[in-house]
C-alpha cells in the first residue's frame, strides 16, 4: 500500500508530451479557439452572411496552421501558451453545433458559467503558487497521478447531482486528452485552466455581476 500510495502521489518522473504532439496540438487548439471566438462576432456584426459563417471558421483554423510568425499561433503561445483541454472541447464543441444546429444540449458559454467562480478562484491559488505564497507548489501536484483522479471525481459531480452531464462530459474529455497524449504539458492542471480562459471567465463572470448590480 505504501508502494502504491507513493506512485501516486509521486511528482519526481511527470510524463510529458511529445514535442510534435505539443507542436501539433498548439495550432489546432489555438486554430479552434479563434474559429470558436469567430462565431459570436459573425453573429453579431454578419447575421446574414451566411456564406462567411460557413468558411471564416474553418479558414480561421487553417491560418494558425502556418508556420512561424505568419501564424497567429506564434504570437498567441508566446503571450498566453497553450490553450487547456477544457478550452478546446469547449470551442470543438461550438464548432459543432455552428455546423449541426439541430444538436441538442446548451451552448458552450452556458454550460461553463455555473463552473465560472471555481475556475476563477483555482486560477489565483495558482498564480499565488507561482509568486511561491504557499508552504507547498501547488502547480507541481499537477504531475501526480492522483491528482487526475481527484479532478475526475469532481467533474463527475455536477452529472451525480443535477443535470450539468454535458458539461461534465466535456470536463472528462479534456482529462482524457491529457491522459492518452499528456497534453498540453503534462500536468493535470494545465489541461482544465490556463491563462486565456482564466481571464476570459473573469471578465465574464464581473460582466454578469455589474447587470446584476
Amino acid at each position: 500500500m505504501d508502494s502504491l500510495l507513493l506512485s501516486l502521489t509521486s511528482m519526481q518522473s511527470p510524463l510529458l508530451p511529445a514535442p510534435l504532439a505539443f507542436r501539433l496540438y498548439l495550432d489546432l487548439a489555438w486554430g479552434l479557439v479563434l474559429a470558436a471566438l469567430a462565431l459570436p462576432a459573425l453573429a453579431r456584426w454578419a447575421p446574414r452572411h451566411e456564406r462567411l459563417k460557413l468558411w471564416l471558421p474553418p479558414l480561421l483554423l487553417l491560418w494558425c496552421l502556418l508556420p512561424g510568425a505568419w501564424s497567429p499561433t506564434y504570437w498567441l503561445g508566446l503571450a498566453l501558451r497553450a490553450p487547456s483541454g477544457l478550452l478546446c472541447v469547449l470551442c470543438a464543441w461550438a464548432l459543432w453545433r455552428h455546423y449541426r444546429p439541430q444538436t441538442p444540449g446548451a451552448a458552450p458559454l452556458q454550460l461553463l458559467r455555473p463552473w465560472a467562480w471555481p475556475l476563477v478562484a483555482l486560477g489565483w491559488v495558482l498564480l499565488l503558487d507561482t509568486f511561491a505564497w504557499w508552504p507547498f507548489s501547488l502547480y507541481a501536484w499537477g504531475f501526480a497521478p492522483l491528482l487526475i483522479g481527484a479532478l475526475a471525481l469532481l467533474g463527475l459531480l455536477p452529472a451525480v447531482l443535477s443535470t450539468q452531464r454535458a458539461m461534465s462530459g466535456l470536463w472528462i474529455a479534456a482529462l482524457l486528452l491529457h491522459v492518452l497524449l499528456r497534453l498540453p504539458t503534462g500536468n493535470a492542471w494545465d489541461a482544465v485552466l490556463d491563462p486565456a480562459l482564466w481571464l476570459w471567465l473573469q471578465v465574464d463572470a464581473l460582466r454578469r455581476l455589474r447587470r446584476k448590480a
